[in-house]
């Protein structure tokens, strides 16, 4: 029976989930009696999933990092100190039980989405790395499944350095499958002979459960969902990062103005748990604060997806947002910060409908909701048939194949 893990997934972000979930059904279905372990962060109650999780948390990746595991006794002593300071029991038993899973793994596939990179610290992209390098430490190979790479350019001093660590630890992986053509280009750069171009996977693989299959205990609450034919906004708080926060809370107000404007049913969506504050911020600033839908609660990605699906456009920041919309052919006018928006968007020829929050066109934007508006069912035709297309093959056989050539 084979045995793998993913790394480099969270639960709270949907996106993150969507991607731990593709490749968990992915594996499944390419060897049904395969045992999948995720490895997993910022999560809530980790029972509430059908799925086979362990914490890959600040607590634990402190300890595996240290090698704190290989001392005798350590580990037990530490998580009852560590639990005790943290007044939880959730590590309790998971330093033994995810060394267990290391030890039997025959390979561990990453799905981090973004961390190796300048748009991020480099601490985010060492939190990579050492993933990397916990599989050199048990001898086990290494994926790196679809996300965005570079660009290298922190324009810090140890730049040249740190491009090093990069390039020896990349070497180690049995295959990295940048999504964009930047990150594509950034990893050719380094001379790496391990790499190949592919799209989200969440867009690629046809499978992708539904919510029965990935909770313990599930009810649908479709009292809260969206009418048919209406429109969802989805807001980023990474934006604000990226972008000009002032600038950003008036650029989301005009749109959700416009689109009320224009007659549209208009529901705001969150797709990640760190957005959620956001949505009261940016009503204020609205001249129609009690025309706009809230859909509150958490939903898992499968959820999401179904939720998506209703409305006949979305105006979206999050990536997975766009991208559950793709799989359902549901177009996005979309704001965005980094490469991956614009190669999302030219998979399904909607490259017109992308902007960059660095340096918005705001007039520019109004009027490509107008637009969508009017065409919509035009756009939803073409991702089908783009989405038909992408699908024909898939990035999760071909990385079986590379990890059994």
């Amino acid at each position: 029976m084979k045995k793998f893990i993913i790394t480099g997934v969270q639960m709270r972000n949907k996106g993150s989930q969507a991607m731990l979930l593709s490749l968990y059904f992915g594996l499944k279905a390419q060897y049904p009696d395969c045992q999948v372990t995720g490895f997993v962060f910022k999560y809530d109650e980790l029972d509430q999933y059908n799925l086979s999780l362990l914490p890959h948390d600040d607590y634990t990746r402190l300890v595996f990092e240290n090698g704190l595991n290989r001392v005798p006794m350590l580990a037990p002593i530490l998580t009852f100190i560590a639990g005790r300071v943290r007044k939880t029991n959730k590590w309790n038993g998971k330093i033994a039980a995810m060394e267990k899973a290391l030890k039997e793994a025959d390979a561990i596939f990453d799905a981090s989405g973004y961390t190796l990179g300048s748009g991020w610290s480099k601490a985010g992209g060492q939190q990579l790395l050492e993933t990397i390098k916990l599989a050199k430490r048990y001898d086990t190979k290494i994926i790196l499944m679809p996300q965005s790479f570079g660009p290298w350019e922190w324009g810090e001093d140890d730049d040249a350095e740190f491009l090093k660590k990069v390039k020896k630890e990349l070497t180690y992986c049995t295959k990295i499958y940048p999504r964009e053509r930047e990150g594509y280009d950034s990893l050719m750069a380094l001379g790496l002979d391990n790499v190949e171009l592919s799209a989200d996977m969440v867009i690629r693989e046809k499978l992708f459960p539904a919510a029965d299959d990935i909770l313990a205990s599930h009810k649908a609450d479709e009292a809260n969902y969206p009418s048919e034919g209406s429109v969802g906004f989805i807001v980023n708080e990474n934006l604000f990062r990226f972008g000009d926060p002032e600038a950003a809370y008036d650029l989301y107000a005009k749109m959700l103005d416009k689109l009320i404007a224009n007659g549209e049913t208009v529901y705001m969506l969150n797709t990640s748990t760190a957005d959620k504050h956001l949505g009261e911020q940016i009503l204020r600033k609205t001249a129609n604060r009690d025309k706009v839908n809230v859909i509150s609660g958490e939903y898992s990605s499968p959820e999401l997806i179904h939720i998506i699906s209703r409305f006949k456009y979305v105006v979206a920041s999050r990536y997975h947002s766009i991208v559950f919309g793709y799989r359902s052919g549901v177009p996005a006018v979309i704001l965005g910060w980094a490469a991956k928006y614009v190669d999302l968007a030219d998979h399904f020829e909607q490259q017109d409908y992308v902007f960059d929050i660095r340096n918005p066109d705001v007039d520019g934007i109004i009027a490509k909701i107008d637009a969508m508006g009017a065409n919509y069912e035009t756009e939803s035709q073409r991702i089908k048939a783009n989405l038909t297309k992408m699908q024909s093959t898939s990035v999760i056989e071909d990385a079986v194949k590379a990890l059994e050539g």
